[in-house]
């Protein structure tokens, strides 16, 4: 950083260092939005957020430090630890490190307050609260679910780096029960700080934050007592910031806050959370205003708005264009899919029907959802006599034909999956398993590749190996095995 004035004299004498009284630390799981939070509060005139520093830990370790170091010829040692506080000298020598690091970093920024947003620092916000007693916590919160999507996407190789490795030895070979009990600990630790410190502290929500960006950033600065900074949620856009150091790196190749990633979370296999671990989740959930993650979960169909505390719709400003376009992909994609199983003569039609005889008299129903929550869903149904399929969809009539009731299953994916399933370059098993394909099956919950799908497949003219049966037995699926049982057909 050679464009950062010399913080000592040409005597030689160190400068005495510029102390920053009332620094700013935002305490979150990752995958919360903290880097976006952080190009707001770097893009206000008076604070500075520089990448992640680990500047806590670091004081943490020079506490450490100084107390061997003023104890080494003591005949007794008893060191430091969360119950006893460092004494005034310690802190003296720890804040005078630090205000002598940030002091000349504010001095190169021109700025007066620097901010942090490292995403250890929930773990020694006490220590902070000692070295800095001006100092303001910003808690930022996101629901549990929507962090273990973001997570994944992130580590598609596996699970690494944002904290989450010590989950992972725990829960090896499940990342959704991973990422939620790094995401429960951190949350019930910094829940734990606000409830100790809350004149400190200020409660933000990554949902509000991106649906009401403004109205959040205006909250935000009062709190800090900052000047007001109208616009700054779109111009922290256009505001140059540091990129040497951890953050999310997808946000340097976005040009606006959106709420598109509200809700992915709805994708994350509920059936991953254990009992226990899934009722800790929602008893922490329901304090911070959060839909409980219940049987219900993965069948959820729109826009899906995690907040149990704000009702269903609510859209940021400039989202209707969007939403419009969406709108537009989603018929097409519709028009596609009609058009393709119209493609199907007769006698293939009756052939899948008598294939998968498991659905006769079932619906199933095809879901295509853009980001912003329109939808269409079409329903196929199959006759007690398997001849024909009914094809209709469920905006054209409150019933289809030979609909008994619930979907049997219900397929739902985005516009873009499923174009690609049907230009034949994708998959249908890879885009179940990468989330991009949700599948809510009711009759079979245990398997991947099921009647159902095979069905869809056919209708849609996906390549597929034929399934050969034993004449003279029945199938069916054992809860949990991927294997089909054989059962002898009953006299």
């Amino acid at each position: 950083m050679s464009h950062l004035p010399d913080p000592y004299p040409a005597n030689g004498a160190a400068a005495k260092p510029e102390s920053c009284q009332s620094p700013v630390f935002i305490l979150t799981a990752s995958r919360s939005g903290s880097t976006l939070l952080r190009f707001i509060l770097d893009s206000h005139p008076d604070l500075a957020c520089p990448p992640e520093t680990s500047i806590t830990g670091t004081c943490v370790q020079l506490v450490r430090t100084w107390d061997i170091l003023e104890n080494a010829g003591a005949d007794v040692f008893t060191p430091v630890t969360k119950q006893t506080a460092p004494s005034p000298d310690t802190l003296a020598a720890v804040r005078d490190a630090v205000d002598r690091v940030y002091g000349r970093y504010l001095r190169g920024r021109g700025k007066r307050r620097w901010c942090d947003k490292s995403l250890d620092t929930h773990l020694h916000a006490e220590l902070m609260t000692m070295l800095y007693p001006e100092a303001k916590f910003i808690c930022l919160y996101r629901h549990a679910m929507d962090v273990v999507a973001s997570g994944v996407e992130t580590c598609p190789w596996g699970l690494h780096r944002f904290g989450f490795d010590p989950y992972v030895a725990q829960y090896p070979g499940n990342s959704v029960a991973a990422i939620a009990s790094y995401w429960l600990a951190t949350a019930e630790a910094i829940m734990g700080f606000e409830e100790t410190h809350p004149d400190s502290c200020l409660r933000i929500r990554y949902e509000d934050l991106v649906t009401a960006p403004e109205g959040t950033a205006a909250g935000l600065f009062s709190f800090l007592g900052a000047e007001e900074a109208p616009g700054i949620t779109r111009a922290c856009f256009q505001v140059p910031h540091e990129g040497n150091g951890p953050g999310d790196e997808k946000i340097w190749f976005t040009g606006e806050v959106t709420p598109d990633s509200i809700g992915r979370g709805v994708r994350v296999p509920a059936e991953a959370l254990m009992p226990p671990l899934r009722q800790q989740v929602n008893d922490t959930l329901a304090k911070l205003g959060y839909r409980p993650v219940d049987g219900e979960w993965n069948a959820a169909v729109g826009h899906v708005d995690p907040r149990a505390d704000v009702s269903a719709g609510v859209r940021i400003a400039g989202a209707d264009g969007r939403s419009a376009r969406g709108r537009q992909e989603v018929d097409a994609v519709v028009r596609a899919v009609n058009e393709r199983i119209g493609l199907r003569p007769d006698d293939r039609l009756h052939e899948i029907a008598t294939e998968w005889p498991a659905l006769a008299g079932q619906t199933l129903a095809l879901v295509v959802q853009g980001n912003e929550g329109e939808h269409e869903e079409l329903r196929r149904s199959f006759p007690t006599t398997p001849n024909v399929v009914a094809t209709q969809s469920a905006s054209d009539a409150s019933k289809p034909a030979g609909d008994s009731g619930m979907p049997v299953a219900t397929i739902i994916a985005s516009p873009s999956t499923w174009r690609s399933l049907l230009d034949g370059e994708a998959n249908v098993v890879t885009e179940m398993t990468a989330g991009r394909l949700r599948v809510v099956n009711r009759r079979d919950t245990h398997r991947i590749r099921s009647e159902e799908m095979h069905a869809v497949a056919a209708l849609l003219g996906l390549g597929q190996i034929p399934v050969a049966r034993i004449p003279g037995v029945a199938h069916r699926h054992a809860p949990g095995d991927a294997a089909a049982e054989p059962v002898p057909e009953p006299a």
